[in-house]
């Protein structure tokens, strides 16, 4: 189960308590927009949602209840210019809690380490924020905090019909084959990681989001968590992190996810270093990224894995190859 907050003005918040429906913003520049897509992308039914309402604080609790769809027809919050849409249907949950969590809040836990996903700037300008579980909980913690006395929910006036047109996913390549939109890559991830695909590949996941905000003044292009259930006792034991690029890997882009790498080391895994599985996923890699991961296996028996992807523009779907040394060299 996702967690996700919605970015939306006071009036927009009504909008969309009135109708269960959110709207992703339409982005003139195709890159932002990829983004946007990508970061809806990995959003599924029963995750659960939260508005981050301007000047006012944090809203919750509802559950989506479809997958994110295109809808460029129907005009819920009355702007002209703007139709919002990559659009995701929810419905209330559990019960009404009238008073938000303030921002002020937010930034206490910011400090704690309790929430380290959430960016304020980033956030901002993309509407759509996914965060951990662990930190979903935070969040409704401080909900039942500050809402100690029981409100029946609040019901859905006028619910929305969630369509069946999916996002727009363009994997169009340039004449090497290399997607021309790291976004698209990214959305891809997203899709296939919501649909519960690519275990067979990274292993049995739990979490999965993107754009993940740093130390270091850069994003995380995707974070997994891995999860499992003992006898009812859920177990966190393993973290992911992957860096994605269109073209080919230099050594810029591995010193990148080798740099997350100990970050998460260090800030999530208590220094254990088995914790933590770097993937770097490219169109090729050169000769001095290959050379380094092969000694980095042999020397420190860690390594960074890496996926080669090929796009099948037929089925507009992606092909993954893992790139296999020798362990006997």
């Amino acid at each position: 189960m996702g967690n996700h907050i919605f970015l939306a003005s006071k009036d927009n918040f009504e909008k969309c308590l009135e109708y269960g429906v959110y709207g992703g913003i339409s982005h003139s520049f195709e890159r932002t927009n990829s983004e946007i897509i990508s970061g809806f992308e990995a959003i599924r039914p029963g995750d659960f949602i939260f508005f981050y309402v301007r000047n006012t604080g944090i809203y919750g609790l509802w559950k989506a209840t479809s997958r994110p769809f295109l809808d460029r027809e129907r005009n819920v919050w009355g702007r002209k210019d703007q139709l919002y849409p990559y659009r995701v249907c929810f419905e209330p949950s559990i019960r009404e809690f009238r008073k938000p969590i303030a921002l002020s809040d937010i930034l206490d836990l910011r400090d704690k380490g309790k929430i380290w996903t959430f960016d304020l700037g980033t956030f901002t300008k993309k509407s759509h924020q996914p965060i951990t579980t662990e930190e979903g909980k935070e969040l409704i913690r401080l909900l039942l905090r500050n809402n100690p006395i029981f409100h029946s929910l609040r019901q859905t006036s006028n619910p929305f019909l969630a369509r069946e047109e999916a996002l727009p996913l363009k994997l169009e390549t340039n004449s090497k084959g290399q997607i021309r939109i790291e976004g698209y890559l990214n959305a891809w991830f997203m899709r296939s990681f919501a649909q519960g695909k690519l275990k067979s590949l990274i292993g049995e996941y739990y979490d999965f989001l993107n754009y993940v905000p740093t130390s270091f003044n850069t994003v995380m292009d995707i974070f997994l968590t891995h999860v499992t259930s003992v006898d009812g006792v859920d177990v966190l034991h393993n973290f992911t992190c992957i860096e994605l690029k269109t073209g080919i890997c230099v050594e810029d882009n591995l010193n990148q996810i080798i740099k997350y790498e100990n970050w998460l080391v260090r800030k999530l895994a208590s220094g254990d270093n088995e914790m933590v599985q770097s993937i770097l996923v490219g169109f090729d890699f050169d000769d001095k990224v290959l050379e380094y991961v092969q000694k980095r296996r042999l020397i420190e028996e860690k390594t960074v894995r890496l996926l080669k992807y090929r796009v099948n523009s037929e089925q507009n779907d992606l092909i993954l190859t893992e790139v296999e040394f020798d362990r006997r060299a």
